[in-house]
């Protein structure tokens, strides 16, 4: 018994519909000229990511070449004092293999200095790469603030036609509630004057009622006064021969 009524239960809730999930109330959609002034904000904010990036790695690229300068500085001052002890003891023993070992020292110092001269001038070209990435930059910003500008102008004309619109719909809300009170204001008036017209109405029907019996009650009454003459008149001819055969 106790499992039937458990089926019997199963089976009414999966007949029952299922609620429906009440929706969230919306927010009032954007117009398309404020979600445009949105997305050139986006637009532009990306442009200034990519420049301030570009700006970020040609000073990562220049600090590394400023380490180079340094490190082949250094090798260059370790060679020209090592050319200097070799030409020295070469002053001192000038010997072939002396001479060799002061050319081929001076070779490295030549060698180290050309290649020390074009890494100095790869970091000039940097310096002049992040300049102009520099400029792109405020460039870029300048327009991000233009984007700005123009998007808050427009959420400022959406609001003030919001505005506008709330207030129409206020005065138009606050006229009708006028109108409603006007129409129950004359409403009640009307009701009043036939609440207060009602007795004089009453009085007034009861006034005709009264003057269209009056000539009746007054024919009637003349009536019963002229039954009332005639009526003596027959009983005394009635009386008149019997009082002859007396005599």
């Amino acid at each position: 018994m106790a499992r039937a009524k458990k089926a019997a239960a199963k089976k009414t809730a999966a007949r029952k519909p299922a609620a429906k999930k009440t929706a969230a109330a919306k927010a009032p959609a954007l117009p398309k000229s404020v979600t445009n002034a949105e997305a050139k904000v986006k637009l532009q904010q990306k442009a200034v990511d990519q420049a301030q990036k570009k700006v970020a790695q040609a000073q990562t690229k220049l600090d590394k070449h400023r380490n180079k300068v340094d490190t082949e500085n250094a090798r260059l001052t370790k060679l020209r004092a090592d050319t200097t002890a070799k030409r020295d003891k070469a002053k001192a023993k000038p010997t072939a293999a002396a001479k060799r070992a002061v050319e081929t020292a001076r070779g490295k110092v030549n060698t180290v200095r050309l290649k020390l001269q074009d890494i100095r001038a790869e970091a000039k070209l940097i310096r002049a790469e992040i300049q102009a990435a520099k400029k792109v930059v405020t460039r870029e910003v300048k327009k991000l603030r233009t984007a700005e500008r123009n998007l808050k102008a427009k959420l400022r004309e959406h609001e003030r036609k919001l505005a506008k619109k709330a207030k129409a719909e206020q005065k138009k809300a606050e006229q009708k509630a006028k109108a409603a009170a006007k129409r129950a204001a004359a409403k009640a008036k009307r009701a009043a004057k036939k609440k207060s017209a009602a007795p004089k109405r009453k009085k007034a029907a009861a006034k005709k009622t009264a003057t269209r019996k009056a000539p009746a009650k007054k024919k009637a009454a003349t009536k019963k006064k002229a039954v009332a003459r005639k009526t003596p008149a027959k009983k005394a001819a009635r009386k008149r021969p019997a009082a002859k055969k007396k005599s």
